[in-house]
């Protein structure tokens, strides 16, 4: 009796799935599978390494953290709670010819754990604020300035890039992405933190 009613079954599903189409419709070909190219993160520079684009260089040349610091206005200032303070001095000179604007601050940002972050005003005692500075660059002239970033207390120096992007503000559009979406064709310069 089991036999027979198998048997059954399966003259079901075989003439079901002999049954011819219905008409206008066309049978939907399976999806084939995509593959992404896995994106490369530049090979990273060490601090003091000089990058030239067009006519400016452009230099990490040191990073500190800090869990607080000491305002120019004479106070001091602790992060939020589960953070720390992450400062990165970088120098910039105008090689050309003629004046040109100083990249803002958008133009830079650190990379820790697959977040990007971006500078934040700081005005820390004895310490040139990149916010704070001018507009251009003339003709030979240099900037060294620090930026300040908010990191979470876990991060270590090992764990972070600085990156500068000339002609962008955004390493990437997804803040969680493992391979970081680098724009093919926009300019990035990284240095390891370390």
């Amino acid at each position: 009796m089991i036999r027979l009613i198998a048997s059954g079954i399966l003259g079901i599903m075989l003439l079901s799935s002999c049954a011819p189409a219905q008409q206008g419709s066309t049978p939907t070909p399976p999806a084939l599978p995509t593959t992404t190219q896995p994106r490369v993160l530049p090979t990273p520079a060490t601090p003091g390494t000089t990058i030239t684009w067009q006519d400016l260089q452009v230099r990490m040349e040191q990073v500190e953290i800090s869990d607080s610091f000491m305002t120019e206005f004479g106070t001091r200032r602790a992060p939020p709670p589960g953070q720390k303070f992450f400062w990165v001095e970088v120098w910039i000179k105008n090689m050309g010819k003629n004046g040109v604007n100083l990249p803002t601050a958008e133009h830079f940002s650190v990379l820790y754990a697959g977040a990007e972050l971006k500078p934040t005003y700081a005005h820390r005692a004895g310490h040139p604020d990149y916010l704070a500075q001018g507009p251009n660059l003339f003709p030979q002239q240099e900037l060294q300035a620090w930026l300040r970033f908010d990191l979470p207390e876990a991060a270590g120096l090992q764990d972070l890039w600085f990156v500068y992007l000339p002609e962008s503000a955004q390493v990437g559009v997804s803040a969680s992405s493992p391979d970081y979406p680098w724009g093919t064709d926009h300019p990035t310069y990284v240095w390891v933190c370390q």
